[in-house]
């Protein structure tokens, strides 16, 4: 044990003298220092699989992480139809509940099925399917009264697969729909045998990514806050409806089943004018990461769009100074982009900062009102 020794004058009080010399002592110290643990916090652990998604798949719930703001992207129903040749359609949906997949269709018969569908459930006002000659071949799906342009990650079904479990699976690949279903009745221990099912999809709209900053000298004097970003069509006589007739075929090769998506008009519906909400809520802006949103739109509905963001201006001792503030920016999508069409499936990304036109005269309005301008 290390020994400290510490000199310490002690003055006799007591009976002292009137001396100036004092009594000197020598007092070691013999010390054995303690501390409390730490409270050791231990990462949660890892659920792995036991399978890899086929080359450029991801969860759907991943690839929507990008945009974190964005409430309405949820994956929390998905539209189905289970088939088998010669028989009607089992029409119904599978939703999430607690992080697992569960099903509204009772399985009276087992057998093989082939699986069509659609996510989010709730996006058309009707949905209907019909074999492809037989469903073992394919399928033409449709689908009516979308939004033409959407906040929401449209996708339809390429190819699906039953496994052993929900960590498992063999033979997994686009351009094959059947798979072999339980039916719902008790198995010898109890417990209700399950279908494990996995589905992967394909993008049904094309989308528009805006990433958002904020100039960084104009960072250093004001923080600005995001309200709400809306986007509209502004193409003469797009229609706020289409409707959409996907067809589908079965292949061996894990290509692609996606013959052919054809988007037409709801006329029906009204000429689109309205705004339509992407983001609703408050973020602030940074001068280096940028916030990301994403919209969607019908392919060949409309090339021109127009994107309206608000805003709040916050002087950097946190003081409101403008409130409401809103930007328009025009997306002419063929010429941003320099191409002669856009593709479904697509995204196309634009960055956009908030800045002053000028900045040396601190007085002017500008300052507290500053434009949203596409980067360099």
């Amino acid at each position: 044990m290390k020994k400290w020794t510490i000199w310490m004058m002690l003055a006799l009080l007591a009976g002292c003298s009137e001396d100036s010399e004092q009594d000197r002592w020598r007092v070691t110290f013999e010390t054995q220092p303690l501390a409390r643990e730490y409270v050791e916090e231990q990462q949660p652990a890892v659920k792995t699989r036991t399978w890899s998604p086929p080359s450029g798949y991801q969860l759907y719930s991943v690839l929507n992480n990008e945009f974190l703001l964005q409430t309405n992207l949820v994956d929390n129903t998905i539209g189905v139809f289970l088939t088998q040749d010669g028989g009607s359609p089992l029409q119904g949906m599978f939703y999430k509940h607690n992080d697992h997949w569960k099903s509204d269709m009772e399985i009276t018969s087992a057998g093989d099925y082939y699986v069509y569908g659609f996510i989010p459930q709730e996006l058309p006002s009707s949905a209907t399917i019909e074999g492809n000659s037989n469903y073992s071949d394919g399928a033409i799906l449709k689908l009516n009264g979308l939004s033409t342009v959407t906040p929401t990650d449209v996708c339809v079904v390429v190819g699906a697969k039953e496994g052993p479990s929900n960590e498992s699976v063999t033979g997994l690949e686009t351009g094959q729909f059947k798979v072999y279903a339980k039916a719902a009745e008790k198995s010898g221990s109890g417990t209700e045998d399950k279908n494990h099912l996995y589905l992967l999809f394909d993008h049904l709209y094309t989308a528009l990514r805006f990433n958002f900053k904020v100039d960084a000298t104009y960072n250093e004097l004001r923080t600005i806050k995001l309200r709400k970003l809306e986007l509209k069509a502004t193409t003469t006589g797009a229609r706020a409806k289409y409707n959409a007739t996907i067809t589908l075929k079965k292949n061996d090769t894990g290509a692609s089943p996606i013959k052919s998506v054809v988007f037409e008009p709801d006329l029906s519906s009204a000429v689109t004018s309205a705004y339509i909400t992407l983001f609703d809520g408050e973020t602030t802006l940074e001068a280096i990461t940028p916030s990301s949103f994403m919209g969607c739109f019908v392919q060949g509905a409309s090339t021109y769009y127009l994107l309206r963001s608000t805003y709040d201006v916050y002087d950097r001792k946190g003081n409101l100074i403008r409130k409401g503030c809103q930007a328009e920016n025009a997306i002419d999508v063929l010429e941003r982009f320099n191409t002669s069409t856009v593709e479904r499936g697509h995204m196309y990304s634009l960055t956009l900062t908030v800045k002053p036109t000028y900045l040396y005269v601190l007085s002017d309005p500008d300052l507290d009102n500053p434009v949203v301008e596409y980067a360099p």
